[in-house]
């Protein structure tokens, strides 16, 4: 019995021990579950915010935010950084890595450790010669190219860039001498004074990548030769379609053209040689456009006269004239010339002097001046008409850069070819006819380079479209000639210098480091290197925005106190009747011819800006004129029809009046502060107000009518007048601005003397 009572005794316990497990396993569950519900809770509210985070965010400030929402200080987050925070991380440690670290400690380390990006690169050799990373890349594109039925086709640029003489240790051995990627240990290789570099440029794409660099100092015509065989043997072994290569015009690219099988003897020119891998294909040889321009530029400022294919002259004096007289009169005529364009020696490796020198614009000018002003400095001006508009019209077939384009700068399309191959013959038969002042053909004398280059780059390009987009079966549809240009190296060149504090000539190591960051993904944008890439330029407007701002702006304009248009002698002012009239000196009431012309052309683009501000339809189309006949209409109108090729604004005779009447209040002003410029805050109000009380009754009849459909302090007329008055006078303070800044702060020698500081040092 009592073993009955122990056993029971003992089941009791087991029991109880066990109710006390079931009850400790129940408190766990429960505690796990509230942990499981407040993670639930945690990545609902995490999921909500990614949300809210993808509707208000995109690209890097998403990738930025999310991690931000995910990490905690104590605990950092180990996911993978996206493509997109890569590339924002690589591009602001590439301009500065002290603005890295603060952004990185202001967004709480959502970015990854400097430390993390040298490690990145530390897995690029980027070594001097052929860099494997970028074929290993244009491998994976030419792949990519072949899954769809097309091919890779490129353009080859290479070019020189000057780097510091100067010898280094890198913690394993001394660098700065000569290296063409061989690891050759010589005590004899001097020390490199140039970085030559290769880049691939897509014809049938949007890309660009270098494939190597070499530190050089100076290689002979057959030494080129054989890096470009070798890099088109490299190209050719991955898929890589090259039609051409690109140089500029030293001594040394001829004989590399001779060393290759390249002869240019005009009018006999063969500008192309076989492939090393396959001689049947023919790779075109290309002189820059840019630095053909540049030296054309050159020779007709240097030799001052050339003879043309009827044996008259073309004068660079004619461009001289028409800058001085753009000086006296204060205004241009259509065109940018400035003293830089004449004073090019001192910035000549400037592209955009020589394009605006040697312009269209400038021809019409000169034109103008010829057969409309009958100016005689300009009397035989015809040749050098005819020899700016053929230079200006070559570049721009020769540096097309927008499939959309038209006219000259159009792509060569089959849709075209009518219009751009006769011009092409024309302008190599124009070239081979251009002779020095002794007769010789230009193409022979000691400033071949240029007329050489270009007649080079024309039969090349000719060809080109014939084998990439005539032909049955072509790769491409149409060709875009700035693909060949060097400026996609020289954009390279100054995203180099960029990172190296805008220094022009980096040292071996510094250019080793940014050659190889820049192969990284980043969105550095080139610096400007010898030449200038053309954007769209932002114009300043007036801030008037609306009839009714302008009506608001026009009640303080009318209430002005009259000292100020008194103070600077704006209104015009007649002879006082008296026995000492001849004592009174009349202010200036007149316009020159030339004036009047600039005006003209001005007036077409405040006729734009005012129809951005006034919404009126009637006002709007009373400030457009069609009616202006060339033959038989005022100097201003002879001035619009010559500059004419299409969709040019004309202003109403309306609009040309109020502007010069705009511009003969300037002439008033210039005579009372004799080239000072006016601080009162109050002139342009003074200016418009007078204008207004000149021309209130005297313009725009056909508004009388609709000049009572508004209220009295909402008159269209006047205000559209006041407009009209105020956006002509920004355009021109703006323009005294530019001029006043130029005469005070002169020359920027530290800009205009910086190459040669450079070679100095070499």
């Amino acid at each position: 019995m009592s073993d009955i009572i122990t056993r029971a005794e003992c089941v009791k316990k087991r029991l109880k021990y066990t109710r006390a497990q079931v009850r400790r396993l129940k408190r766990k569950v429960a505690s796990l579950q509230e942990v499981v519900t407040d993670l639930r809770k945690k990545d609902m509210i995490t999921t909500q915010c990614e949300t809210v985070l993808e509707k208000t965010f995109s690209g890097v400030p998403l990738a930025v935010m999310k991690r931000m929402v995910k990490q905690s200080a104590s605990k950092p987050i180990r996911d993978k950084y996206p493509d997109t925070l890569k590339s924002f991380a690589l591009t602001l440690s590439f301009y500065s890595l002290k603005a890295y670290k603060y952004v990185r400690k202001t967004f709480e380390l959502a970015l990854p450790h400097p430390a993390t990006l040298r490690r990145w690169y530390k897995g690029l050799k980027c070594q001097p010669g052929f860099t494997d990373e970028a074929f290993a890349a244009l491998s994976v594109r030419v792949s990519e190219a072949r899954e769809k039925s097309h091919s890779v086709v490129c353009s080859l640029v290479f070019d020189e860039m000057a780097i510091r003489k100067h010898v280094e240790w890198n913690g394993t051995k001394f660098v700065g001498y000569v290296d063409v990627g061989t690891d050759i240990d010589d005590d004899s290789v001097p020390i490199a004074t140039e970085a030559l570099v290769f880049m691939v440029v897509s014809l049938n794409g949007s890309w660009k990548v270098p494939i190597g660099y070499f530190f050089i100092d100076g290689l002979n015509g057959d030494e080129r030769a054989s890096l470009i065989n070798h890099c088109l043997l490299k190209l050719h072994d991955i898929g890589v379609v090259i039609s051409s290569v690109t140089c500029d015009g030293p001594s040394c690219n001829f004989a590399m053209f001779a060393s290759l099988g390249v002869e240019l003897k005009p009018p006999d020119i063969k500008a192309y040689f076989p492939h090393p891998a396959d001689s049947s294909s023919k790779v075109f040889m290309v002189l820059d456009a840019c630095h053909m321009l540049k030296l054309v530029r050159n020779c007709l400022a240097s030799y001052g006269v050339l003879k043309d294919w009827n044996g008259d002259k073309v004068n660079w004096n004619y461009i001289e004239q028409l800058h001085k007289l753009q000086e006296s009169e204060g205004l241009r005529l259509g065109n940018k010339m400035r003293s830089a364009h004449i004073q090019w020696k001192k910035q000549k490796m400037k592209v955009n002097l020589a394009a605006q020198t040697l312009s269209s614009s400038v021809a019409d000018a000169i034109q103008f001046c010829s057969e409309y002003l009958k100016l005689p400095q300009f009397k035989g001006c015809e040749a050098t008409v005819s020899f700016l508009q053929m230079i200006d019209r070559l570049f721009d077939v020769l540096n097309s850069r927008n499939p959309f384009g038209k006219g000259y700068k159009a792509p060569l399309r089959p849709a075209n070819e009518s219009s751009w191959q006769p011009f092409l013959d024309k302008a190599t038969a124009y070239l081979l006819s251009l002779k020095n002042a002794a007769n010789e053909p230009m193409y022979t004398t000691k400033r071949k380079t240029a007329f050489l280059g270009l007649l080079c780059t024309i039969s090349s390009v000719q060809s080109m479209y014939s084998e990439y987009v005539a032909r049955e079966g072509a790769p491409m549809k149409y060709l875009l000639t700035y693909k060949f240009s060097q400026d996609h190296l020289e954009l390279f060149f100054g995203a180099i210098r960029a990172s190296c504090g805008s220094n022009n000539n980096p040292t071996v190591r510094q250019f080793t480091a940014a050659y190889k960051r820049l192969l990284m993904r980043h969105n550095v944008e080139g610096g400007l290197g010898s030449c200038v890439v053309q954007d769209d330029t932002r114009l300043l407007s007036v801030t008037l925005d609306s009839t009714q701002t302008i009506s608001n702006c026009s009640v303080q304009q009318d209430t002005l106190d009259m000292t100020v248009a008194r103070l600077y002698d704006l209104t015009d002012r007649f002879p006082l009747q008296s026995d000492h009239d001849y004592a009174d000196v009349p202010n200036a009431a007149t316009l020159s011819e030339y004036k009047q012309s600039v005006v003209t052309y001005i007036a077409g683009f405040v006729v734009r800006m005012v129809c951005r501000k006034i919404h009126c339809p009637e006002c709007q189309l009373a400030l457009v004129g069609n009616d202006y006949n060339p033959l038989a209409g005022t100097i201003g109108s002879q001035f619009l029809g010559l500059k004419d090729r299409g969709g040019l604004v004309k202003p109403s005779p309306c609009v040309v009046n109020i502007c010069q009447e705009t511009e003969k209040c300037f002439s008033r002003m210039h005579a009372v502060l004799g080239g000072q410029l006016p601080q009162t805050r109050s002139i342009l109000p003074a200016i418009t107000h007078t204008v207004l009380s000149t021309m209130g009754s005297k313009c725009f009849a056909t508004l009388q009518e609709h000049m009572f459909d508004s209220t009295v302090d909402n008159n269209h007329v006047f205000n559209l007048i006041k407009c009209i008055a105020h956006c002509y006078s920004t355009i021109r303070m703006h323009h005294l601005a530019k001029q006043k800044t130029f005469v005070v702060s002169g020359a920027n020698v530290r800009k205009q003397l910086s190459k040669l500081i450079l070679f100095k040092h070499q």
